[in-house]
């Protein structure tokens, strides 16, 4: 997945060209606009996390280097179509981007839709950014920003041996897409006391559910979590 990531922005740089200027960050009279990420650190996006919703406002921050803002300053992105495998079915990006006035960071907000076709492939839409009037490209690594996303499961790093022993036991699709129904929790960054509540909830809610076809697992055996407590 890196290798593919860094073969995008190699490929994304190369079309924009050889340009080796630097971006003053003294008072210039000029603004210059970035994504707050390098190209590198691509966004990935699922719908697992977010079941019952049928799309998703994605946060995408940017920056602006030079003069501070004493005006509205407009600035545009747009999606290359080439570097891109999601259709035009599959987002909606917003229709004004501004950094407003006073304001070195902002955000704008790509709509990604829960598609049909998400539920078995991944797409990857490219955004690049574009010179205004009001705004000239930074950094032209921080230029592009790459958005991956689906409605497709992967073993999140977070269940990982840790959390596998002490608190949700063996992981299976089933039960982590029925955890993720039951408690709506991303347990990314949690702390082992966060850790154990959300597990507490979901222990209790297979017991109130014990022998029901979902908290059946794969296995063909009744879901069970090792997380003390509940007995």
């Amino acid at each position: 997945m890196k290798n593919k990531i860094l073969i995008i922005l190699a490929l994304a740089l190369l079309s924009i060209g050889c340009d080796k200027r630097e971006i003053p960050t003294y008072n210039t009279g000029r603004h210059y606009i970035e994504f707050e990420n390098a190209t590198v650190d691509s966004t990935i996006f699922t719908f697992i996390y977010h079941p019952y919703d049928e799309y998703y406002d994605l946060p995408v921050a940017v920056k602006i280097a030079g003069q501070d803002a004493d005006r509205d300053l407009t600035y545009k992105i747009y999606v290359d179509e080439e570097l891109s495998t999601a259709e035009t079915k599959h987002y909606t990006l917003p229709e004004k981007t501004v950094i407003r006035q006073g304001f070195y960071h902002d955000t704008c907000y790509i709509r990604l839709n829960k598609t049909s076709d998400l539920d078995s492939k991944k797409v990857r839409l490219v955004i690049r950014l574009e010179t205004t009037s009001d705004l000239a490209i930074g950094k032209l690594e921080n230029s592009v920003a790459i958005i991956q996303f689906s409605n497709t499961v992967d073993r999140p790093e977070w269940w990982d041996s840790n959390v596998e022993q002490y608190y949700l036991g063996t992981y299976s699709q089933k039960k982590f897409v029925l955890f993720l129904q039951v408690t709506e929790a991303d347990l990314t960054g949690a702390s082992d006391s966060e850790k154990r509540a959300y597990a507490l909830e979901f222990k209790q809610y297979l017991i109130d559910h014990r022998g029901e076809p979902e908290t059946i697992d794969e296995n063909g055996q009744p879901m069970t979590v090792p997380v003390l407590g509940l007995e």
